[in-house]
């Protein structure tokens, strides 16, 4: 099974740093230089579920898919339009998609695309299915406060559609996945679960419920730790599963959580600058399409015939998943 062809949708409400860095009280310089986003996309009137179609659209305009052709969707978000049912579902019927699709949403965050590769490949072999499409969309701009100055500056909004197909496109490898639960409170929303269910605010004691805790937390300290100890290690391991060296690999495409953790990764693995895609200056951390998203710019590019690229996601969970892909 292969990976051929992936393309993007931003919403159409672009913010500049200077209007995050009034919301915040952060300087603009701060967030255009360190964490080196100069502007990005949020939603506003329109639904996850819209961007998700708008990305599919492209996809399907770009690479000549018939969506017929489609028999597995994999949706992967934490940030669904809805708490049931499974965005995959409403997805297949506004998609026109058959009932004979198998449709599921997966429950990732920064990780969530390298894992779809890896799950989507399995299924499709198992099941026999020659066509499946893999969708990404995670709206932090729905759970962030603007106030937050460890978030805000961070994510932006954005959906990606990957298709996947047993007859053409770049070979998926072997992947290296894991997860530390236990680093799980560096990256949370603690309330709106069945833990502390949104029913609480319309209870006796809802003056008593921190409205912050629907919104999302961050502990920037403790993902860079987790980053910097598991993503070289990832690597290698996924390195050593393929049988290939670091030298072997002609781009890196890691999840893009701020231009300083890029080039730490960067820096700590001796990687050539030219080497490691950076593209947060315009469009933010999108979580899980961050990584398919550098592949549908540097497709249109025309720069991966031929080449290996190794994609490495990590975050919220804490999780990470790194796999190479020969183009």
């Amino acid at each position: 099974m292969r990976l051929r062809a992936t393309s993007f949708a931003l919403p159409d409400h672009v913010v500049d740093s200077k209007t995050v860095a009034e919301w915040s009280g952060l300087q603009e310089q701060f967030i255009v230089e360190k964490v080196g986003i100069r502007s990005r996309a949020f939603l506003e009137k329109e639904r996850p579920i819209d961007l998700a179609k708008a990305a599919c659209a492209r996809l399907a305009s770009e690479s000549g898919l018939d969506f017929g052709r489609i028999k597995l969707l994999v949706f992967v978000t934490q940030n669904p339009d809805f708490k049931i049912p499974h965005s995959s579902a409403i997805l297949q019927a506004e998609l026109g998609l058959g009932n004979d699709v198998a449709a599921f949403d997966m429950n990732l965050g920064c990780s969530g695309f390298v894992y779809a590769l890896s799950v989507t490949k399995a299924l499709m072999a198992a099941e026999g299915i020659p066509d499946a499409m893999i969708v990404t969309c995670d709206p932090y701009s729905r759970i962030m406060d603007r106030a937050d100055r460890d978030t805000i500056a961070l994510f932006g909004d954005a959906a990606a559609a990957t298709w996947l197909s047993a007859d053409a496109g770049a070979e998926i490898g072997r992947a290296d996945l894991g997860t530390d639960g236990g680093g799980a409170e560096h990256l949370i929303v603690r309330a709106g679960g069945a833990a502390r269910p949104f029913s609480a605010l319309y209870q006796s004691a809802a003056a008593d419920e921190p409205k912050r805790d629907y919104r999302l937390a961050m502990n920037g300290r403790g993902i860079f730790n987790f980053m910097m100890t598991r993503v070289p290690a990832s690597i290698d391991r996924a390195l050593q599963k393929n049988g290939l060296k670091l030298a072997d690999i002609d781009l890196f495409a890691f999840h893009q959580g701020s231009r300083f953790l890029l080039e730490q990764v960067r820096d700590k693995l001796k990687l050539p600058p030219e080497k490691v895609i950076i593209n947060l200056e315009r469009c933010g951390n999108t979580v899980s399409s961050t990584i398919p998203i550098l592949l549908a710019e540097q497709m249109k590019l025309g720069g991966l015939g031929g080449k290996k690229v190794l994609i490495s996601g990590f975050g919220v969970g804490l999780s990470w998943a790194t796999n190479i892909l020969s183009f």
